[in-house]
């Protein structure tokens, strides 16, 4: 499992990288521009004679910059949903996994959404107090802590 999320995150970081260096292109010409490509009155429209194809131009080169950028907003959200996947991964597999002796006789059980009053122990779960007329079955993997007090 985790060799899968550390190639996911590594197509990612490299997915992250192109969008960076295509951004970068994007900025360097940016900062390169003649004053005339930034003149107010050739941006907003204003001109002598119409010319078709140099809107087409202008139009298709801000459409290739905004879709430069939005590649980049997506490639940074995979890389961090990657990243993150990877280190909780991790940390899954580093917790100590109770067992039904650990649990047996404990008062409470700890899961991701809280503290739980135990009803019983089962065979592979626990059944623990919902504060209705049911109770809820937690699997022993599930189990974060145990409470004996």
């Amino acid at each position: 499992m985790s060799e899968v999320l550390q190639e996911r995150l590594q197509r990612a970081g490299a997915r992250l990288r192109k969008a960076l260096a295509a951004v970068e292109k994007i900025e360097d010409r940016v900062a390169a521009r003649h004053w005339t490509e930034t003149d107010s009155a050739t941006g907003s429209g204003i001109r002598r004679k119409p010319n078709a194809k140099a809107d087409g131009r202008r139009f298709a080169l801000q459409d290739r910059e905004a879709a430069a950028y939005a590649e980049l907003a997506e490639a940074e959200s995979a890389f961090q949903f990657a990243s993150s996947r990877l280190s909780s991964a991790v940390r899954e597999g580093a917790r100590v996994r109770l067992t039904r002796e650990d649990i047996v006789g404990a008062r409470a059980v700890r899961t991701r959404f809280g503290w739980h009053a135990v009803v019983r122990v089962n065979a592979k779960s626990v059944s623990v107090h919902t504060g209705y007329s049911w109770v809820d079955r937690v699997l022993f993997d599930d189990v974060l802590e145990a409470k004996h007090e």
